[in-house]
């Protein structure tokens, strides 16, 4: 009977475990035909270098070093490199890693909970409303936000290792608990109050306090734990807290250096502090009716009247766990994991320009779900048609739930609907910014445009948004526009390197060759790890005629960015112009290795080829130009030249009448036309 009843709860956790996956993936099915987005995508993955640069021990240890992200997370970085090194910019395989890390992260909360409380089903039901809450679909949907779900699963991972290590307290227990809380922390700094939240845990479930409680879980709890001082169970924990310091501290020097953190002038304490109170309420509000959801909340103007409800709400619920701390200790446990995991990221120290953020839910909320379903199970639990009602109830919850994260979820697929949804209940100028950015991908300029002038006019210290218009003017070759404001840009921003180096690019373009160099320049000293910027730093060089200086700086771009295919055919130009054919073919080869499809590349290989008297491998570089523009003039006409020299008169004779067809003025190809003919009129009176 024992034994027929302990396969019974087993087969009960394979089943809840299945139906918990099968969820998920019901959801995210379509995450995998969604592209990257505009919205910080390129910082972690489409424009660094850095993570494509392939896995080497060179990259591993970049990834310690670096904090360009505004964020010291060298594990999720690294994620990201397997990622690229696996799937490339097929974002589809991206998406699928967050969404697998997201599905352990629930079957982990539901093992973790099962592990402490012995309870299936509520452990089973906490783990599905984490599963399918449209709050976390921020979390999984967003690429950039994989350090959100990377460090969840260290969370959850820890909590069920240090449950491990409480049965049997030992050193060798211990440390595993500790090297995965730190892999936790280098994966976001999140977890900072992790060793408050273990603190909970050794109150309820654990029950390692003196304190006595007059719960009772369904099942009776498998863990046997020995009563500890409340100075023992601290002092367990220095280590944590020593790991929590330190990355305190990191996060705040990274944050501070790159200019992410906002200052008190900007924003004072008392608004921060009122901020934070009024979150607090808007996040269970949102738990309870995730309606109004957004990529983006804006700082709120929070009248008195607000406040001092919004604060005695909290007051209200903290009275009440405290005063039920022993016959219902996970309201006490639960209510306290909500409010203290939200504090790194509530708003007293204010990164960004948001109030609050879908994603900063993804932990907090499991401490409101824990209260919520393990009261409702304790007071139906003696009345069995209320029990059948919640239930029914939980189905429908789950089902209403799923349905609105599959709507979300697809919103995430179309970076124009995204920010529409945003736009709809707040009229920010980052909104108008990121829609101008994806009616440009769209190629509706006019309508970019428009976006990108109320972002600018909502906020005329927006310096992205500026740089953004200036690319638009520079595209349609609204040259003068453009320059204005990318001047506007390094004013306000004067460490603004991209703006710098698009501003350089626009002196390449017009052939302002030293402005060029002096952006390209002032570029590399704010961010000198951008291969881009010594790769064009070193063109306008090449075309002063400083060449020793400009090989040096591809030589520099193809150290930081190994597969740099553009790199490689600027360095084969060099070598082109001191007639090194040899390493010009060696160099085009490369780039063309890498970028199987650059034109360029194939064409000026074309032409060393030839002129090494390689003359077939020269023809089938022309000839591949030729397929993919059957209209390129110089193509045809170095064909021309190579089959002449190759003494093919009829064949060189089409390619040189077909420049005369696209161009009829083209006095080279009539030049080379009227050679052949004479040639064949002097073969014709040799014959004769």
């Amino acid at each position: 009977m024992i034994g027929h009843s302990q396969l019974t709860s087993k087969h009960l956790k394979i089943i809840s475990i299945l139906i918990l996956i099968i969820l998920n993936i019901l959801i995210y099915w379509n995450i995998q035909n969604h592209a990257f987005i505009n919205y910080d995508d390129q910082l972690y993955v489409t424009s660094n270098h850095r993570i494509q640069a392939g896995i080497t021990l060179k990259s591993v240890f970049n990834t310690f070093t670096d904090t360009h992200t505004s964020n010291w997370h060298p594990i999720t970085m690294m994620s990201h490199m397997l990622d690229w090194q696996l799937f490339g910019d097929r974002a589809g395989g991206h998406h699928w890693t967050s969404l697998i890390i997201h599905i352990f992260n629930t079957v982990l909360l539901f093992l973790l909970l099962n592990q402490l409380t012995g309870a299936i089903w509520r452990s089973a039901m906490v783990a599905a409303l984490f599963a399918v809450h449209p709050m976390n679909v921020e979390s999984v949907a967003w690429i950039a936000e994989r350090k959100n779900v990377l460090s969840t699963f260290f969370w959850i991972l820890t909590m069920l290792l240090y449950v491990w290590y409480v049965k049997q307290p030992g050193w060798k227990r211990y440390l595993p608990v500790f090297l995965c809380f730190a892999l936790g922390l280098m994966s976001k700094p999140m977890l900072v109050t992790l060793p408050f939240v273990l603190l909970l845990l050794d109150y309820w479930p654990l029950n390692r306090t003196a304190i006595n409680t007059q719960n009772k879980t369904e099942i009776q709890v498998p863990l046997k734990t020995e009563k500890e001082k409340i100075s023992f169970l601290i002092l367990e924990k220095i280590p944590f807290f020593i790991l929590t310091a330190i990355s305190i501290c990191v996060t705040l020097y990274t944050q501070h250096a790159v200019g992410a953190m906002m200052s008190t002038g900007y924003l004072s304490l008392a608004k921060r502090i009122s901020n934070a109170l009024f979150s607090y309420n808007l996040y269970i509000k949102k738990m309870f009716w995730p309606i109004d959801l957004s990529v983006f909340y804006p700082l709120y103007k929070i009248d008195i009247w607000q406040l001092l409800i919004g604060s005695s709400l909290l007051i209200i619920l903290t009275m009440i766990v405290l005063n039920y701390y022993r016959k219902y200790p996970y309201l006490l446990v639960g209510w306290f994991w909500y409010l203290g995991t939200l504090v790194p990221v509530i708003g007293l120290v204010q990164v960004g320009a948001q109030s609050m953020a879908d994603r900063y839910a993804y932990v907090p909320f499991i401490g409101l779900f824990i209260m919520l379903v393990w009261y409702l199970a304790d007071i139906v639990k003696r009345n069995a048609y209320i029990k059948f009602s919640l239930i029914l109830t939980s189905f429908v919850v789950i089902s209403v739930l799923s349905v609105l994260s599959w709507q979300r979820c697809q919103l995430w697929g179309d970076q124009l609907a995204l920010w529409n949804d945003v736009l709809k209940n707040h009229k920010v100028a980052l909104a108008y910014n990121f829609r101008g950015l994806a009616y440009v991908d769209k190629g509706q300029y006019s309508l970019a445009l428009a976006d990108y002038n109320l972002a600018i006019e909502r906020d005329q210290k927006f310096a992205e948004a500026l740089n953004n218009r200036a690319i638009l003017y520079f595209t349609i070759g609204q040259y003068n526009n453009a320059l204005k404001d990318y001047n506007q840009a390094v004013n306000l921003k004067p460490q603004f390197a991209d703006a710098y180096y698009n501003r350089g690019m626009l002196y390449l373009e017009i052939h302002q060759l030293n402005a060029a160099v002096a952006d390209f320049t002032e570029a590399i000293n704010i961010e000198p790890d951008m291969a881009d910027y010594f790769n064009n730093r070193g063109v306008a060089l090449r075309l002063k005629g400083e060449y020793e200086k400009s090989f040096a700086d591809f030589n520099q771009a193809l150290k930081l960015k190994q597969n740099f295919a553009e790199a490689y055919f600027n360095k084969g130009l060099i070598y082109h112009l001191h007639k090194q054919y040899f390493p010009a073919i060696a160099n085009f080869t490369e780039a063309l290795r890498i970028k199987p499809a650059y034109v360029d590349a194939n064409f000026t290989r074309g032409i060393a080829f030839a002129s090494i008297g390689k003359y077939d491998q020269a023809i089938e570089d022309f000839s591949y130009v030729l397929q993919v523009d059957s209209k390129h003039i110089p193509a045809l006409k170095n064909l021309g030249i190579v089959l002449k020299n190759m003494k093919r008169y009829e064949e060189s004779s089409v390619q040189f009448q077909k420049c005369i067809q696209i161009n009829p003025d083209d006095n080279e190809a009539l030049k080379y036309l009227k050679e052949i003919e004479n040639i064949k009129k002097q073969k014709l009176r040799q014959m004769n």
